[in-house]
């Protein structure tokens, strides 16, 4: 079957051209551009994302197959190109009743063929065969552009979906507007409506717990983090060199392409300057910029002026491990306990995005499950967990071997550990504190958020730090009458 990029070469045609409109037309949509407006760092990766698909749309487009009908067209078109003129007058009656089939040429075919029959010239040959050139080449285009307009549709549908979810992430996990792009990381996945209703629902729950925001927030940042924050400095204008790929460096040879470039165009099109029939089709095929060269490409450094913030003196801060979370989806944690939980989790999951940091769920009752969670991979996880229910018993143990575990690896340097239960359970084994200790000494922080107001004090003092959040009725009621 014929390819587009087949019938490119054989017309002299290029889809990068419309790849490059549709690219443009996606930038110009209007909530697309609302956004890189606004938001200038995710606007550039975003110009960047839509820039790679423009080069991916034309190799798609390259290799997409002809319809049978227009394929039949282009192979009679370069038979009759080929033939002396003799030989395609007697081709021409069946060829009119080919054309009369389908072919968008067939009207004007009919006069051209007429004129030919009359006066066989090779002036009337050429006519004939550069008015159905033009046709192929309309058909081909219009080909094109419907393949081209539903990729970009396609696109359009699926960014304005994510821009909905770091809408809706940034409302419920960044009130302030104070990340600094992962919340846009985050919202890269497939979010279902249903789970996005969960996270405002959620969002609203945060905003009536400060406790919970407060909480995300300590772990999520170190006190030299707060101070700089405090006091930052202005960000200032610095130039810097950016590559950029170029037709005009000759690094590599690419391909071919129509181009009007005399240094690089093939031979066979220079050997047309050598036929006094065919010198005329040489410069209008100069004119167009459609004479076969070869297409070389490099990388060329450029300058733009990019905004930073200086980094302020002092030691510089070292970067935190990952977050893992233990949650306790036993029966005891239903209910109130159970939502708290999972808007804790989901404003560390937003701060986990935002400082890059890799993040770990871990579910526990009598067994524990651990799920990964990454802008990549783990969103699925992540909508699961959100619309999960909690049931069965409470066992710390297993909970903390497995996140123990875990902290071996030397990726796990630094990490915070938070587990959120309603500490109603037995008191850990030494040797589990022991180890415990000993990845203090790594600079491994271990927190509890206790959410029932019956925990044990003694099981929460084995924690570097500890908050309590009594989720019974009269804990809310409490905080309601306080505030």
């Amino acid at each position: 079957m014929l390819e587009i990029g087949a019938m490119d070469l054989g017309l002299l045609l290029s889809e990068s051209e419309v790849a490059g409109e549709m690219a443009l037309a996606l930038i110009s949509a209007p909530k697309i551009a609302r956004f890189i407006n606004r938001s200038p760092k995710q606007g550039a990766a975003l110009r960047q994302r839509i820039a790679r698909w423009g080069e991916q749309l034309g190799d798609e487009i390259r290799h997409k197959p002809v319809p049978p009908a227009l394929e039949r067209e282009y192979l009679a078109y370069q038979e009759c190109r080929a033939m002396a003129l003799g030989a395609l007058v007697t081709r021409l009656p069946a060829l009119q009743l080919e054309l009369e089939r389908g072919s968008a040429f067939a009207g004007e075919a009919h006069a051209l063929i007429r004129q030919l029959l009359e006066q066989p010239t090779d002036s009337r040959r050429r006519l004939l065969l550069e008015r159905w050139r033009a046709s192929l080449v309309g058909e081909l285009l219009t080909l094109q552009q419907a393949i081209a307009e539903a990729e970009r549709e396609k696109l359009r549908c699926e960014i304005e979906d994510q821009l909905l979810a770091n809408r809706t992430l940034a409302d419920a996990l960044d009130p302030h507007q104070v990340s600094a792009g992962g919340l846009w990381d985050l919202a890269q996945g497939h979010w279902h409506r249903r789970s996005l209703e969960l996270v405002k629902q959620y969002a609203r729950l945060l905003a009536k717990e400060p406790l919970l925001r407060e909480i995300a927030d300590l772990l999520g940042r170190s006190q030299h983090a707060k101070e700089r924050e405090q006091s930052p400095l202005p960000p200032q204008e610095v130039r810097e060199l950016q590559p950029v790929q170029s037709d005009e460096v000759p690094d590599d040879l690419v391909g071919l392409h129509p181009a009007g470039d005399l240094l690089r165009m093939l031979p066979s099109e220079a050997a047309m300057l050598g036929d006094a029939d065919l010198e005329f089709e040489f410069y209008r095929r100069y004119l167009e910029r459609r004479l076969l060269s070869y297409q070389s490409r490099g990388t060329l450094p450029r300058h733009a002026v990019v905004l930073q913030t200086p980094r302020q003196g002092g030691e510089q801060e070292q970067r935190r491990g990952p977050f893992i979370v233990c949650i306790d989806t036993s029966g005891s944690m239903g209910g109130y306990p159970e939502e708290c939980a999972k808007a804790l989790f989901l404003a560390l999951l937003g701060l986990a995005m935002e400082e890059r940091r890799p993040c770990y769920l871990m579910l526990f009752s009598t067994e524990v499950a651990t799920l990964e969670i990454t802008a990549e991979t783990g969103l699925e996880q992540a909508e699961r967990f959100l619309s999960m229910s909690f049931h069965g018993g409470t066992d710390l143990v297993p909970c903390l071997e497995r996140a123990l575990t875990q902290l071996d690896a030397p990726a796990f340097r630094r990490a915070d550990v938070l587990i959120i239960s309603d500490f109603i359970a037995q008191s850990l084994p030494h040797a589990l504190l022991a180890r415990m200790d000993a990845q203090r000494r790594l600079q491994t922080r271990f927190h509890a958020v206790a959410l029932s107001r019956h925990a044990k004090r003694a099981l929460l003092r084995v924690f570097d730090r500890s908050w309590l959040l009594d989720c019974g009725l009269r804990g809310r009621l409490l905080r309601r009458w306080q505030h």
